[in-house]
């Protein structure tokens, strides 16, 4: 009997929280250009909202451009400006805007195939393969892992539609916590409590270089403690600069 096909995706979150603490690179880039321009999409999207990519755990912001092949092979990225791709090149210098998701299946002979639906996502489906499929992002060869926001972070916190969602992550947030480490489409960042337990676990980390740096923002917001959210995130120009605890 045929294999019945499986959806395997999660529910979709655009925007989570973890809580802690208790205690020469333009020509490849337009090389990637034109090859996304060559391959002709059987669908072609740009999403209104962000989207989440499989298993990956990689959530693309709204204005992500997605070119899906007739045979549904692969979905072909194109990151709206202001965002970038990580990847595990350490020589990339400029921003990576381009990346292919791809669905493998753990037994050789069979394929599986991609999975889109507005208002979810997209992932694997198994299509004519027997074993296990696993979907992730590559750019020419090298995997990629995150999506991070290349513009100015303080910018970015100043937009009125940011500030409503972390305000609705500080009101969700448990105030006996020393801090708790949240995140939006490209952009990892701490509602902080206890600025010394805080400051005691945080770092700045970018390919082991010192130019991430640790900033922080206030948010005006009546119902916090002193009148205002104080929130801490890292900025720097190298790829990828993001807070880790």
């Amino acid at each position: 009997m045929k294999r019945s096909v499986v959806i395997a995706m999660s529910v979709l979150i655009f925007a989570a929280c973890k809580k802690n603490g208790g205690s020469s690179a333009g020509e490849a880039v337009g090389a990637a250009s034109k090859t996304v321009l060559e391959v002709p999409c059987g669908k072609e999207i740009i999403a209104d909202k962000p989207v989440k990519a499989g298993e990956s755990g990689i959530v693309l912001p709204a204005g992500t451009k997605l070119c899906i092949p007739k045979d549904e092979s692969e979905v072909r990225v194109e990151l709206p400006a202001g965002y970038a791709f990580r990847t595990n090149d350490a020589s990339k210098a400029a921003p990576v805007v381009f990346a292919t998701y791809t669905c493998l299946c753990s037994l050789s002979g069979s394929a599986c195939q991609i999975f889109y639906m507005e208002g979810v996502g997209f992932g694997c489906l198994q299509s004519s393969c027997s074993g296990s499929c696993t979907g992730k992002f590559t750019y020419r060869g090298y995997t990629v892992d995150r999506v991070f926001y290349t513009g100015d972070k303080a910018g970015y916190f100043d937009d009125v539609n940011v500030r409503e969602q972390v305000v609705k992550m500080y009101e969700s947030n448990d105030p006996k916590k020393a801090f708790t480490v949240c995140e939006l489409p490209g952009v990892r960042f701490a509602i902080v409590n206890d600025e010394a337990t805080f400051l005691a676990a945080a770092t700045c980390d970018c390919d082991g270089t010192q130019a991430c740096k640790l900033k922080v923002v206030n948010i005006p917001f009546i119902k916090a403690a002193s009148g205002k959210i104080k929130i801490y995130y890292c900025e720097g120009p190298c790829n990828g600069c993001e807070l880790t605890i």
